[in-house]
């Protein structure tokens, strides 16, 4: 009872005191896309209401992640045509929702975070591009947000942060058990309320749901971000060939047939990064 109080004492906060601009924005995108009869210049015009906002969805937009076909988009409306009104709506909700977190005193390990999101979302979408899914970028923003309850939360922890930081770098082996034990719950238990109350990705809340099966989309969005995550220490480490080789199984080919891809990929990740306006987190991506 208590880890539940607690849970939901911090959740409440993020999101009421925090991230309530964000809340916000992701509660008129929705209405746009609950409501059926929504046009297209109604999800533009809610976007084009904040200029940042646009400037970066169109640089998104273009990125070789979502523009496979080279032919620029320059405007939100065509964003919408190319990519489909639910993917712009995702990519819109994910911009603030970074914006929402980079507003703040940003710790390092906030970057760390950042940089280890837009790594594994790059990562997520190529698998799930390589396994013929017929929307890789739903995979890229469900891997993306894969720990957004847990980078709100370093963003706006204060001295509990502080406090968490330190036991981690004392016992980085079971992070889990370490929140746990000074803050009464476990973060990922944050993702996964605020993914189920801003409604954020349905793909990421089956993911957080977990049972899904080996191969699943879901399961890239997990092995990108176990990717994403050992190869911070560099790709030639034990650990990084170990998350290499898991990729390899998903995929069902040699570790060769896919490590300079990887590896391509993670250049990719930078720049999605500046793309997102955290420029500051591309020196944690391995280059």
């Amino acid at each position: 009872q208590e880890a539940i109080r607690r849970g939901s004492a911090w959740l409440d906060r993020i999101r009421d005191q925090e991230l309530p601009i964000f809340g916000r924005t992701a509660e008129q995108i929705r209405e746009l896309t609950d409501n059926d009869k929504a046009a297209v210049s109604q999800l533009a015009d809610a976007i084009l209401r904040d200029p940042g906002m646009t400037a970066k969805l169109l640089r998104i937009a273009n990125s070789v992640i979502f523009n496979t076909s080279g032919i620029p988009i320059t405007t939100v409306s065509r964003a919408v045509v190319m990519l489909g009104f639910d993917m712009v709506r995702q990519v819109a909700l994910s911009v603030a929702f970074v914006d929402a977190l980079l507003r703040g005193p940003v710790r390092e390990r906030v970057l760390r975070e950042m940089a280890r999101a837009c790594h594994a979302a790059v990562q997520a979408r190529w698998l799930a591009a390589r396994r013929h899914d017929p929307q890789p970028e739903e995979v890229f923003i469900a891997a993306l947000l894969y720990r957004f309850g847990e980078m709100a939360f370093w963003c706006f922890a204060g001295a509990a942060g502080d406090e968490l930081d330190e036991a981690l770098r004392h016992d980085p082996q079971y992070p889990g058990d370490v929140e746990q034990s000074l803050l009464g719950f476990r973060l990922h238990q944050l993702t996964a309320a605020l993914t189920r109350d801003w409604r954020v990705s349905p793909l990421l809340q089956s993911v957080l749901k977990g049972g899904y099966s080996k191969r699943s989309r879901e399961q890239a969005v997990v092995l990108a971000f176990r990717l994403a995550e050992g190869s911070e220490g560099g790709w030639n480490t034990e650990r990084a060939r170990a998350r290499l080789k898991e990729a390899a199984d998903y995929l069902q080919v040699p570790i060769e047939d896919i490590a300079e891809a990887v590896m391509k990929n993670a250049v990719e990740a930078a720049t999605i990064a500046e793309c997102y306006g955290a420029g500051d987190a591309v020196r944690f991506i391995p280059q």
